[in-house]
């Protein structure tokens, strides 16, 4: 278990540093940069500190997360020491921060890039940091896998490295109201803060105090349903309030909050704003859904536009950025392009990215799906007529015909009679299953955009979608199509492809085992030593700080 132990002790010394700031102006910047020979420096010292000592530490927010993280992991394929590769370790952490909070972490997708963490004295641009700190506990798992509790704690430093974010931003947001940081402010005057913290941390606002107070004043005309969100924070600050009530003064004439009460409120909003917002995501699908009389998952790209002419401001996507981030099926000349809901819904042109570390994106209604499969399957894989049991329970039902039996018990026959839970077959099978809810899996080459993205990439003018781009596609022969049950079909394609879990401790014997597990023992003191020393000479108070925590 030391593994397990210094990698849970890992949430409590290593990241309070990645979010320095020195200057008002400097703290929405997504591009600070960060000198990676120290983090790495800091992060590989705090690890062998801990690896080697042994201490356990327990936390309760540590055991929320075992709870959430336990049936997937139970039922992830592992190695033969049963612990987890690197990229089954990444997709625990996308799903993990996907139901909890709505969030998508960079570093993190499907398609991130593999940040060099071999450079010696570079920078690295702010935003960059989570998958830096991702390839630095790589490189410390790769070779035996990530047990169980090690993926727990690369859960929790990437929570904590954005608690460090909010903290930064709240300290801003009293900056932007005029406030001093020892301010007590009363309940009116921290509904502005946690407003303008909400506003620069989700909605891309500025860090200037003077257009920032115009952007208050005139949010309804950028954000249409600010009322409503602004009842989400009023919910977020009373229930703090409510949960503290014991612990105030019952003799104060006024009750008065603290900054780092405001911070404590800010991280509710952060962490309950994704799951929170989802139900404009359940508004956008419904108007979607509507177009889909024979259930298949998709609507006809005509009655996507059909329903921005009729009123709606949601569905502003031209085609090509509905096809670039997966979005548009175009299996079938006779049917025409149509959008495939639940990648439209779940995709990343529904995200919100003014964080440096994560964008908060629409729930993946699948991923519901997988856990309630995983709690009953408890295995990485099954037979068919166990997962035909499993979502036959799910409370909203299950469409399966008799091809798509079939096409279960053909993926079957391919994997000698065992179904891989997270294969790419079984996520398509569940797409044709709960079509509103489960994403087309497509085959790869994919590297989806926010709206954000899109905008630097094609400018203003190409952002939305054209009045004569809608117009062509209203007024097309296929859109004057009835719609085919049939549609989305030909996107069925038998192609398998599985998560890796091996990792290379399994190509070694028993003697080379032991070799490789005794070498960094004798390596550990000294390089420990070298690394605390460093440290020590970067900045004395931080050696302090961990030989205190460890």
């Amino acid at each position: 278990m030391a593994s397990s132990i210094g990698a849970s002790s890992l949430f409590f010394v290593v990241l309070p540093w990645v979010a320095t700031s020195d200057s008002h102006g400097q703290f929405l910047g997504a591009h600070r940069k960060m000198n990676t020979k120290f983090i790495r420096a800091e992060l590989q010292g705090a690890l062998d500190e801990v690896l080697g000592h042994g201490h356990k530490m327990q936390n309760a927010h540590l055991s929320k997360i075992r709870s959430v993280l336990a049936p997937m992991f139970e039922a992830l394929p592992k190695n033969k020491n049963g612990k987890i590769s690197a990229s089954v370790m990444r997709y625990t952490v996308r799903r993990y921060f996907s139901q909890q909070h709505a969030w998508v972490v960079k570093g993190f997708e499907p398609h991130a890039d593999i940040v060099n963490a071999t450079e010696k004295d570079a920078d690295i641009v702010q935003e960059k940091v989570p998958d830096f700190i991702r390839t630095l506990l790589e490189e410390q798992f790769k070779h035996e896998g990530f047990a169980f509790e090690d993926t727990v704690a690369m859960v929790a430093a990437l929570e904590r490295l954005t608690f460090d974010e909010v903290v930064k931003n709240v300290e801003h947001s009293f900056y932007l109201n005029s406030f001093s940081m020892t301010s007590k402010l009363n309940r009116s005057e921290v509904m502005d803060v946690i407003s303008s913290y909400l506003i620069i941390e989700m909605l891309e606002g500025t860090d200037d105090k003077d257009q920032h107070l115009v952007d208050k004043e005139s949010i309804r005309e950028r954000y249409p349903n600010w009322d409503i969100t602004y009842l989400f924070l009023i919910d977020v600050v009373s229930s703090y309030i409510y949960e503290r009530r014991n612990s105030v003064n019952p003799f104060a004439e006024k009750e008065l909050y603290s900054f780092e009460d405001t911070a404590r409120m800010a991280e509710m909003v952060s962490e309950e704003f994704g799951p929170w917002s989802n139900h404009e995501c359940h508004e956008m699908r419904d108007m979607l859904v509507k177009y889909d009389v024979h259930q298949t998952g998709r609507v006809k790209v005509a009655d996507f536009y059909r329903s921005t002419v009729e009123g709606a401001w949601q569905f502003l996507e031209p085609t090509q950025f509905l096809r670039h981030n997966g979005a548009l099926d175009e299996s079938s000349a006779s049917l025409g392009p149509q959008v495939i809901i639940a990648n439209y819904i779940s995709g990343m042109s529904n995200c919100i990215t003014s964080s440096p570390y994560y964008a908060i994106c629409c729930l993946n209604d699948c991923d519901q799906v997988f856990r309630h499969i995983e709690e009953l399957i408890a295995s990485p894989t099954a037979s068919a007529s166990q997962i035909i049991d499993s979502v036959g329970s799910m409370p909203q039902g299950a469409n399966i015909t008799p091809e798509i039996r079939k096409w279960l018990d053909e993926i079957a026959v391919l994997h000698d009679g065992q179904v891989p839970i997270h294969g790419r077959l079984l996520a398509q099978w569940l797409h044709f299953v709960f079509p509103h809810e489960c994403p087309y899996p497509h085959m790869g080459g994919l590297k989806p955009m926010t709206q954000e993205q899109w905008r630097a990439l094609v400018g203003e003018e190409g952002e939305s979608v054209s009045e004569e781009e809608v117009r062509q596609h209203l007024e097309a022969e296929t859109s004057r199509r009835p719609v085919s049950e049939q549609a989305g079909k030909q996107m069925w394609v038998f192609q398998e492809t599985l998560l890796e879990s091996s990792t290379p401790s399994d190509r070694y014997s028993p003697v080379s085992k032991f070799l490789q597990m005794a070498a960094p023992f004798a390596m550990i003191g000294s390089f420990g030593f070298m690394a605390f020393q460093k440290i020590r000479k970067l900045d004395p108070s931080k050696a302090k700080s961990i030989e205190y925590d460890v």
